[in-house]
């Protein structure tokens, strides 16, 4: 199950999702910040974009082990969603529940690999492993602890293993990315792909490209995501958002859509052309929100 080469680029923005937006050279354009507010462009493979090396690490385990997070799970979600992917861009739906799930997870991903993500969930992580939990303590005390030994276990722990917060942190990871119950909400939510090729613009894709409208619990809710220029995939619990999103001026949903994809990004925006440029450069992350990692943290530092 693993490399004796194991990658170290770690692509929150999926290769294969990225390769819908190139052009007959291979590449897309690449639009980020990488000093203050300054939008810079440059033409990219999408092998070379979307990355952090070793965002997906499991520190103090062996080079052959170290990557495992990477290779055993987030490359096997990619690999079954571009599967997916292709049925969808072919106008069939996965009817099985293995199938339907590869997408939820694939989409649910999406929402908790970006850099932002990842540190949030460790910061929440290592704000949850100093709670003092006295039982564990006792039990520490009575059972373990020796003369020089840490007085706390959360001490004696991380004394004896100093990163193993971080390697727990990335098994929170796959397991909120692997969520069966939010997953279970997305498998039996109703699945569209709207046409957008009559729109004189393309779709942007971004690192925030998922947008949920309400709690999955809302009728009205319901989940978009680029998944090409000229295609929009839909899940709603109401066959009605569907229809009223397909008789939307195509246009003016993509215009809608790309508003929400620019002004919510953090780092990147990618299109296959340069024709939006102007409107890139207006509104890259104009919006702040917070993701879940980021919203993680925070009730770890306020204890709630």
């Amino acid at each position: 199950m693993t490399s004796s080469n194991p990658p170290r680029k770690h692509h929150f923005a999926p290769v294969f999702y990225l390769n819908r937006w190139t052009g007959p050279d291979g590449r897309l354009e690449q639009y980020d910040r990488p000093f203050g507010d300054a939008v810079k462009r440059r033409r990219v493979f999408p092998a070379g974009t979307g990355y952090e090396d070793g965002l997906y690490s499991m520190p103090g385990l062996s080079p052959d082990l170290m990557q495992q997070v990477e290779e055993r799970f987030m490359q096997q979600v990619d690999h079954q969603a571009a599967g997916v992917l292709a049925l969808l861009e072919r106008g069939q739906f996965p009817q099985t529940s293995g199938t339907r799930s590869a997408w939820s997870r694939f989409i649910q991903s999406l929402q908790l690999r970006t850099p932002a993500d990842i540190a949030g969930i460790k910061a929440r992580t290592r704000a949850d492993w100093i709670v003092n939990q006295p039982e564990i303590q006792a039990a520490y005390e009575e059972m373990v602890r020796q003369d020089g030994d840490p007085a706390t276990f959360e001490d004696f722990m991380t004394a004896r293993d100093p990163e193993i917060v971080e390697r727990v942190a990335m098994q929170i990871a796959t397991v909120l990315i692997d969520n069966p119950t939010m997953g279970e909400f997305i498998n039996n939510m109703r699945w569209a792909v709207v046409d957008l090729a009559a729109s004189s613009l393309s779709l942007l894709v971004s690192d925030w490209c998922v947008e949920q409208v309400s709690g999955l619990r809302d009728p009205e809710a319901f989940i978009h995501l680029p998944i090409g220029p000229k295609r929009l995939f839909v899940a709603a619990n109401d066959q009605g958002t569907i229809d009223a999103l397909r008789r939307a001026p195509p246009r003016e949903l993509v215009k809608r859509r790309n508003h929400t994809t620019v002004a919510l990004a953090r780092r990147y925006v990618w299109a296959a052309d340069r024709r939006q440029e102007a409107f890139i450069h207006a509104n890259f992350g104009s919006v702040t929100r917070p993701t879940l990692g980021e919203r993680l943290a925070d009730l770890g530092a306020t204890g709630a």
